[in-house]
């Protein structure tokens, strides 16, 4: 089970994916959801946690004028980008941390999607697979079949969303 939404919410961005994700746990759930929503925590690292149940991942993303939720039954991490023209800082944080084909294609991409294409896909990834810092190892790599990157336009905006998720195969042996 995968599940996963994102909203336009100009200057409420952090209260409308926890909204987000209430809403996706009691689709799943029903009243039980509210009960999860509750047991959520943040880790030392920021990340919500539903530590006393098995089995049911979370994670939320928030950028200026977006909000995005995902639930899923094996790790999961979402990540939106509101896409804006490419800025010298954003290659330079590409070229410090970075390196390759797909940093190259991002860094003469005038429009800023390519960039935003690939930070959301780290940033996914990150959240749902990293155990180290985002930039001392490649958490896409040998993963990028679990990986959707979408680009959507709402509006007069345009955004990059991107859900990492592989399935649970611990129920399959």
């Amino acid at each position: 089970m995968l599940s996963f939404s994102v909203r336009k919410c100009p200057g409420r961005a952090e209260e409308t994916a926890r909204e987000l994700l209430l809403s996706l746990l009691s689709d799943e759930y029903g009243d039980w959801g509210k009960v999860l929503y509750k047991q959520i925590y943040k880790n030392q690292n920021g990340k919500p946690l539903l530590p006393c149940v098995y089995g049911v991942y979370i994670s939320i993303s928030h950028s200026r004028n977006f909000a995005a939720a995902a639930i899923a039954d094996s790790p999961v991490g979402i990540d939106v980008e509101e896409i804006r023209p490419l800025m010298e800082k954003n290659v330079s944080v590409l070229e410090r941390y970075f390196a390759g084909e797909d940093t190259e294609k991002a860094r003469t991409d005038p429009t800023g999607e390519e960039f935003y294409r690939f930070w959301t896909r780290r940033e996914a990834a990150f959240k749902a697979y990293a155990t180290r810092p985002f930039y001392t190892e490649d958490p896409v790599k040998g993963r990028e079949e679990s990986i959707s990157t979408y680009i959507q336009k709402f509006g007069e905006f345009r955004i990059a969303l991107s859900v990492a998720c592989t399935e649970d195969k611990s129920d399959d042996e």
